[in-house]
C-alpha cells in the first residue's frame, strides 16, 4: 500500500489534502440540512423535500453545460468556480427562515452542485494519465472525502441542537469558509499539472468532436446510465431524505443518532477503503456494481426493521446499523464509478462523458427527495423503502445486461479471470 501512495502524483496529494479540508467543514452539515430547514426553521416536511429536491432540479441543465465548459477551457477553472458557489450557498443558508428565503439558497446550491462533481472527476482525468493508478486516485479521494465526513458530523452532532439555532448557524459559517482550501489550492496550482487538459483543447481545434451526440450513441455509457441511475436513486438520492427523514419521522430518533450513524458510515469507508480496492481489482466491474446494489438494498431492509421498533434503542441501532451497511456498498462503487467512465470517454469528452453521469445523479436526487418528502409526509415510509429495494434489484439486472456490452479492458475482465491463480 505504501507503494501504491507514493505513486500518487504530488499535485493529486495536494489537491486531496485541501479537499479533505474543505469537506471536514462540508462534513459539519451534511447530515443535517433536513433537520435545519424542518425542525429549526419550522419548514413544513413536504416543503423541505421539494427544497432539496429543487437543487437537483437546478443542476439538470447546469451539469451538461459543465460538460461543455470543461471540454473547452479544463476543468480547474470550472471546479474552482463551482466550489465557490458551494461556499456562497453555505454561508446563506445561515439567512433562511422560511420556504421563500429559502428558494435563492437553494437555486444557488443547485449551481454548484450540478457543476461540482463533473469537474472535479474531469480533473483526475486529465492530471492521472495512468489508467492502473486512476482508480487508486477515486478511491482514496472517496475515503479522504468520507474521514472528513465522518470527523465533521460527529463533531457537529456534539455541538448542534435544533433549540439552539446559532449552533446550526456556526457550522454552516466554518462550512462556508473551509471552501476556500481547495478554491485555493486548484488557483496556486501550476499550470503542468492539467497538461493532459491544455492537450485536450488543442485537439479541439484540429479534430471533429461528436459533443453529446456521440456521448447519447455510446450503447456502453447508455447502459451504464439507466443500472446506476437506478442504483443512484435508490442509494445517495435517497440518503438525506430516505435515512434521516425515515428515521426522524418514523423511527423517531434524536439528531445525534443521525450523526453517529454517518460517523459510522465513514469511518467504516476509510478503515476498510483500502482492502475494498483490492478486491474491486480482482474483479469485473460490473460485479463490484452489482454486489453495490445488493448493499444498498440490504441497508432498506434493515431501516424497514427498524421501523417496527419506534422511540426504542433497538430501533436506533438499526437506524446506525443500516448506514454502516450501505457503506459496504459505497467502498465498492469508489474505485469503480468515476474510472469506468473515464475509460469510456476519450479525452476531448471527458467533461460531457462526466457531466452525462453526474445529470443523472441530479435527475434522481431531484426525484427522490420530493417522493420521500411526499409519502413520508403522508405516512407511507414503509412504501417509500419498498420502492427503494425494488430499484436496487433492477439495478443489479442492469449491470448484467451492460456487462454484455463492455470490452474486457473496461470490466477489468482479465484480472478478474486471474484470481483463481493467484489463490492457488
Amino acid at each position: 500500500m505504501a507503494v501504491g501512495e507514493e505513486r500518487i502524483p504530488r499535485q493529486i496529494r495536494v489537491l486531496l489534502a485541501a479537499n479533505f479540508v474543505s469537506v471536514l467543514g462540508s462534513g459539519l452539515t451534511l447530515p443535517f440540512l433536513l433537520i435545519y430547514l424542518h425542525e429549526v426553521r419550522h419548514i413544513p416536511l413536504g416543503i423541505t423535500g421539494l427544497l432539496i429536491g429543487g437543487t437537483a432540479v437546478v443542476s439538470i441543465p447546469v451539469g451538461p453545460a459543465t460538460g461543455v465548459l470543461v471540454d473547452r477551457f479544463g476543468p480547474r477553472v470550472v471546479c474552482a468556480s463551482a466550489l465557490a458557489f458551494d461556499a456562497i450557498g453555505a454561508l446563506a443558508l445561515i439567512t433562511v427562515h422560511s420556504p421563500l428565503s429559502a428558494l435563492p439558497v437553494m437555486f444557488i446550491y443547485g449551481i454548484a452542485n450540478g457543476s461540482t462533481w463533473p469537474a472535479w472527476n474531469a480533473l483526475f482525468a486529465v492530471m492521472v494519465e495512468d489508467e492502473q493508478l486512476r482508480p487508486r486516485v477515486f478511491a482514496r479521494s472517496f475515503q479522504l472525502l468520507n474521514l472528513g465526513l465522518g470527523i465533521g458530523s460527529v463533531i457537529a452532532g456534539l455541538v448542534v441542537h435544533v433549540s439552539h439555532p446559532r449552533s446550526f448557524e456556526l457550522i454552516y459559517l466554518i462550512d462556508g469558509v473551509t471552501y476556500l482550501a481547495i478554491v485555493g489550492a486548484l488557483v496556486l496550482m501550476p499550470a503542468s499539472a492539467f497538461a493532459r487538459a491544455r492537450q485536450s483543447g488543442h485537439a479541439h481545434s484540429e479534430n471533429r468532436i461528436g459533443g453529446y451526440r456521440e456521448v447519447l450513441s455510446d450503447r456502453r455509457f447508455i447502459r451504464y446510465l439507466v443500472a446506476s441511475g437506478l442504483m443512484i436513486f435508490a442509494g445517495y438520492a435517497a440518503v438525506n431524505t430516505g435515512l434521516v427523514g425515515y428515521a426522524t419521522v418514523v423511527i423517531h430518533v434524536d439528531p445525534r443518532v443521525i450523526a453517529w450513524a454517518f460517523g459510522v458510515n465513514t469511518g467504516l469507508i476509510v478503515a476498510i477503503q483500502p482492502l475494498a480496492l483490492r478486491l474491486v481489482g480482482r474483479m469485473r466491474r460490473s460485479t463490484a456494481l452489482s454486489i453495490c446494489a445488493a448493499f444498498f438494498g440490504t441497508s432498506w431492509i434493515i431501516l424497514a426493521i427498524g421501523g417496527l421498533f419506534p422511540r426504542s434503542l433497538v430501533g436506533s441501532a438499526l437506524a446506525v446499523t443500516m448506514f454502516g451497511v450501505f457503506a459496504l456498498g459505497e467502498v465498492l462503487l469508489a474505485p469503480v464509478g468515476g474510472p469506468i467512465v473515464t475509460m469510456m470517454a476519450r479525452t476531448e469528452l471527458q467533461g460531457r462523458y462526466n457531466a452525462t453521469s453526474s445529470t443523472v445523479f441530479t435527475v434522481t436526487s431531484a426525484l427522490c427527495p420530493a417522493l420521500a418528502g411526499a409519502l413520508l409526509g403522508a405516512g407511507l415510509g414503509d412504501v417509500f423503502l419498498g420502492a427503494l429495494i425494488v430499484c436496487c434489484v433492477a439495478s443489479i439486472l442492469g449491470f448484467a445486461w451492460m456487462r454484455r456490452s463492455l470490452s474486457p479492458a473496461i470490466d477489468n475482465a482479465k484480472s478478474a479471470r486471474s484470481i483463481p491463480r493467484l489463490q492457488s
